[in-house]
């Protein structure tokens, strides 16, 4: 099996076509099909079916191909690893952060970081809690951004901060007038849940549900930015990370939540020795999110009273 010819899989996979792979690869249509082919032959597996004048994958086929992409990636990983090395003298820093914390406090860790170290190359990927953790685990990157509790055991970590997830609103909305809100109030409201995959879905169905408070679930955001720019358009009401949340402060309401929700974040990176930059980087990072945490004060008012 010949990476060529795994290539030449994604190609097909990726265009629907063998005109379409061989112009991605730069060759001819029948050297395309053929390296398909060939892959076939050795793998002893049939990979597509032809129906109707249409190329469709069987089982075996994506079976094949999720192990193939897999390790394509790797490859893709190590040659741009590479590349970093030459072109910096080895010099470069990857970075793995979910949503909550990678529009918040990535980049300005990072501009203070180039600060110091103006030459190294920093790379800074948004995805999913899980993804971060098995990242740094299998060294896809040198260090990640997350909410605890951890997944990993081959993982170290340093807290960064605990802070409170906030409901945010509608600048129209009735409830936009109060100082803070609390579960009762959003009986029957139009809720943005979370995805189902993530902590912060889990903990706010369970306290809702603990509560037997029902609201209107129709409506779902894979991301915190994107349960922003929902509730910003005035369709329903939802609770959020607030590293996000400040970032549209101009036109949401945002406002604290009782009972809290605490939500735990932190630096982790493998265990074992680790250079000085991703040192610098963790260090730089905790400095960030305790001024973070300290603005984000506001949303505690001192008179708890509601209006």
């Amino acid at each position: 099996m010949k990476i060529r010819q795994m290539q030449a899989l994604r190609a097909l996979v990726q265009t629907g076509t063998t005109s379409g792979a061989a112009q991605l690869l730069h060759m001819t249509q029948s050297a395309a099909s053929k390296l398909v082919t060939q892959l076939e032959a050795e793998l002893n597996v049939h990979i597509f079916d032809r129906m109707h004048g249409r190329l469709v994958m069987t089982p075996e086929g994506r079976a094949v191909y999720a192990d193939v992409d897999q390790i394509l990636s790797a490859i893709d990983n190590l040659q741009a690893k590479t590349q970093d090395i030459g072109a910096l003298n080895g010099r470069a820093i990857r970075i793995g952060a979910m949503p909550a914390l990678g529009y918040g406090l990535v980049a300005p860790t990072m501009k203070r970081f180039l600060g110091q170290y103006p030459r190294v190359r920093c790379v800074a990927d948004v995805v999913g809690r899980k993804d971060v953790e098995d990242g740094v685990a299998t060294g896809r990157y040198d260090v990640g951004l997350v909410t605890l509790p951890l997944q990993h055991d081959v993982l170290t970590l340093s807290k960064l901060a605990t802070v409170d997830a906030v409901c945010v609103l509608p600048k129209s909305h009735r409830l936009a007038r109060a100082h803070r809100i609390v579960a009762e109030d959003l009986e029957g409201e139009v809720f943005i849940s979370a995805d189902p995959d993530t902590l912060l879905r889990h903990r706010i169905d369970t306290l809702f549900g603990e509560r037997r408070i029902r609201r209107s679930l129709q409506l779902q955001a894979g991301s915190t930015v994107l349960a922003c720019h929902m509730v910003a358009s005035g369709i329903g009401a939802s609770i959020v990370h607030p590293l996000v949340a400040v970032a549209f402060e101009s036109v949401l309401a945002i406002r604290q939540f009782e009972p809290s929700v605490p939500l735990d974040y932190a630096v982790v990176r493998r265990e074992g020795p680790v250079d000085r930059l991703t040192d610098v980087f963790a260090a730089l990072a905790q400095e960030e999110m305790a001024a973070i945490a300290a603005g984000l004060k506001w949303l505690r008012p001192s008179r708890r009273k509601r209006p």
